[in-house]
C-alpha cells in the first residue's frame, strides 16, 4: 500500500471516528458577544451582551465568569447575569451597561473564557472576537430661512429610512426563520447518523430515544402525535420491559421518519436528506 492510500485510509478512519463520537464530546460551547445599537450615542446608556452557549444540560460544562477589559473613554455602570435552557439547548447571557465619555471609535478587545467539561477536570479557553464601535454625538443646526425647506426633507428622509429600516426588519426575520430551521435540520441530521449507528449495533433504547428527539424537532404538523405516542410506548416496554422489537417494526418506524423528515423540507434545494438510506 503506498504512503498516499495509507495517509487517505487513516484520515478517514479518523473522521468516522470523530463522526460517531457523542456530540458533547465533540462540539465546544459557543461564544458571541454584540451591542444592542449600531451607533452608541454620546454620555447615553448602551448594552454589551456576551453569550455563552452550547447543545446539552445546564451541567454539562461549568463556566468561570468573564472579565470585560474596557477601552479608554468607555465605563461600565451595571452588569447582570441569566440564564436560558431551551430544548436541547443552554445559554449564558452576561449582560453590561455601559456609556461613552467622549465621541470616536473603539475596539473591545476579545474576552476570554475559562470552561470545565462535566467530568473532565482541565480548564479548556475560547475566545470571542473583537468588537469595533463608534460613539457620536448627532445634531442639526437649520438657519431660519431654510426651517420650511429643512422641515421637509426631515420629514421625507424620516419617512424613507422608516422604509428602509421596515424592509431590512422583513429581511432579517426571514433570514432568522432560515438560519434556525438550518440549524434544526443540522441538528437532526446530526442525531440521524447517531441513530442509524445505534441501530446498527442493535442498541433498541438509545436508537428509539434518538427517533424521539428527531420526531420532536419537527413543526407541529409532522410531528405524527400519534407516531410519537406509540415510539414512547415502545421504548417504555424495551427500556423496563426487555422487549426487543422485530425488524418490521424497526422497519416501520424508519419509514415513518422518512416521510416525516421530507414533509418537514419539501423544498430543500442542497438535497442532503435525499442521499438518507432507510433499510
Amino acid at each position: 500500500m503506498s504512503y498516499f492510500h495509507k495517509a487517505l485510509y487513516i484520515s478517514s478512519a479518523a473522521l468516522m471516528y470523530l463522526f460517531l463520537l457523542p456530540c458533547p464530546l465533540r462540539c465546544a460551547p459557543a461564544v458571541s458577544l454584540s451591542l444592542d445599537k449600531e451607533i452608541i450615542p454620546l454620555n447615553k446608556t448602551f448594552v454589551c451582551k456576551l453569550v455563552v452557549s452550547w447543545e446539552g444540560d445546564a451541567d454539562l460544562y461549568l463556566v468561570a465568569p468573564p472579565h470585560l477589559t474596557l477601552p479608554e473613554g468607555i465605563e461600565e455602570e451595571s452588569s447582570t447575569f441569566s440564564s436560558i435552557s431551551k430544548g436541547e439547548f443552554y445559554s449564558l447571557t452576561y449582560s453590561y451597561t455601559l456609556h461613552a465619555k467622549k465621541k470616536g471609535g473603539y475596539l473591545l478587545p476579545p474576552i476570554e473564557i475559562s470552561y470545565w467539561e462535566k467530568g473532565i477536570n482541565k480548564e479548556e479557553k475560547i475566545k470571542t472576537d473583537e468588537l469595533h464601535f463608534k460613539a457620536s454625538s448627532l445634531g442639526i443646526t437649520i438657519p431660519g430661512k431654510y426651517l420650511l425647506a429643512g422641515t421637509l426633507a426631515i420629514i421625507l428622509a424620516g419617512l424613507f429610512v422608516t422604509l428602509i429600516v421596515l424592509n431590512k426588519k422583513k429581511k432579517r426575520a426571514r433570514g432568522e426563520v432560515r438560519l434556525e430551521t438550518a440549524i434544526t435540520k443540522e441538528m437532526m441530521l446530526r442525531e440521524l447518523e447517531q441513530s442509524n449507528a445505534y441501530r446498527i449495533k442493535g442498541d433498541w433504547e438509545n436508537y428509539l430515544q434518538k427517533v424521539i428527539s428527531i420526531r420532536n424537532k419537527l413543526p407541529a404538523q409532522d410531528k405524527g402525535e400519534h407516531s410519537l405516542g406509540n415510539l414512547d410506548t415502545l421504548a417504555e416496554r424495551i427500556t423496563y420491559g426487555g422487549f426487543r422489537p422485530t425488524p418490521e417494526e424497526i422497519h416501520l418506524i424508519q419509514r415513518q421518519l422518512e416521510k416525516a423528515l421530507k414533509r418537514a423540507f419539501p423544498d430543500d434545494k442542497d438535497k442532503e436528506l435525499d442521499g438518507i438510506e432507510f433499510q
